[in-house]
């Protein structure tokens, strides 16, 4: 048991890594693309509120997660550490190519898969509002996103200062990243954390600790290549774009936050850039756009094949 626990912990760390290194950009790639703050201020906003939302409101989504899904008693040790290994093999490829995937679908796509290579009885409605969560978070963040840069805008033009412009673009930029990060840590440090909580080896704020202080360590680290793709590669962004988008996609994750569902802030900021950049005009790079896309749409279900395939073989081997 020690050893799985152990082992439990590493993967939960592996996992978390990932997050920092994919998902960091959902909080703060968009202030960078656009100038406002540098890499290394962008990601200690980001270390910062990440561990606050996780230690203060991480424990709704952990519990959906953990036990949301999968009832309470199936999720062993040995399956949690199956689910997250999962889960990190295909957003660590994704991370090296640079694409902005949902470690949410990877993590939801690890747990469903352990839990059909069981037999355990699925919470399929618990499911459907998850997939729904999905589909509606980047279209709300999108309109949110449009309707915060149309004010913001309106509010800016109405100033005369240049350096009162410049302070005010900073201040947003604080701001909407610090807000984002804090959303962040509530729910994709929740995801990590999740089966850990679930499998009952931990409590759900010394889970969140830990997971975050990992999550800081892959944002440091190893996410400068999402950065770039979220910040300057879809669309052009300049300081009031890049705050709606960060602003809308943050309320919008919020929101989810608020009753515990496990979404993408991935596809939220996707759809908050995309958004804006339909507003401003500048328009989007479908190219990018269909190579995100299929990362959404693959990363569940390759999540789901890794987990049936990693269970196989630890079967085989006698650890399950």
């Amino acid at each position: 048991m020690e050893a799985v626990g152990i082992a439990l912990i590493a993967t939960a760390f592996y996992i978390a890594w990932n997050i920092g290194s994919n998902d960091s950009a959902n909080a703060m790639g968009t202030a960078v693309g656009a100038g406002i703050l540098s890499f290394r201020q962008a990601t200690l906003t980001i270390a910062i509120f990440t561990l606050m939302g996780a230690y203060l409101r991480g424990y709704k989504v952990m519990k959906t997660v953990g036990k949301g899904i999968i009832p309470p008693g199936y999720l062993t040790l040995e399956l949690a550490v199956i689910a997250l290994l999962s889960a990190g093999v295909w957003v660590t490829i994704a991370t090296i190519r640079g694409l902005p995937v949902s470690t949410t679908q990877a993590i939801v796509g690890g747990v469903l898969g352990v839990g059909l290579s069981i037999n355990a009885p699925i919470n399929w409605r618990t499911m459907e509002e998850i997939a729904a969560a999905w589909v509606i978070s980047p279209i709300l963040a999108g309109v949110l996103a449009a309707v915060l840069y149309r004010f913001y805008g309106a509010v800016v033009s109405r100033m005369k200062s240049v350096s009162m412009i410049e302070l005010f673009y900073k201040m947003l930029a604080i701001l909407g990243g610090a807000y984002m990060a804090f959303n962040f840590g509530t729910n994709e440090v929740a995801n990590a954390s999740g089966p850990v909580v679930g499998a009952g080896f931990l409590e759900p704020r010394v889970a969140g600790v830990i997971v975050a202080l990992s999550l800081a360590t892959g944002s440091l680290t190893f996410s400068y290549a999402v950065i770039h793709t979220v910040g300057k590669k879809i669309t052009a962004l300049g300081p009031i774009s890049a705050f709606a988008a960060q602003f809308g996609s943050a309320i919008a994750v919020s929101m989810a936050n608020m009753i515990g569902l496990p979404v993408s802030s991935s596809q939220a900021i996707v759809g908050g850039v995309v958004g804006v950049g339909l507003t401003t005009g500048g328009g989007v790079d479908r190219k990018v756009i269909w190579d995100i896309l299929f990362g959404w749409v693959a990363t569940p279900t390759i999540a789901i094949i890794i987990s049936f395939i990693v269970y196989r073989l630890f079967a085989v081997v006698g650890l399950v």
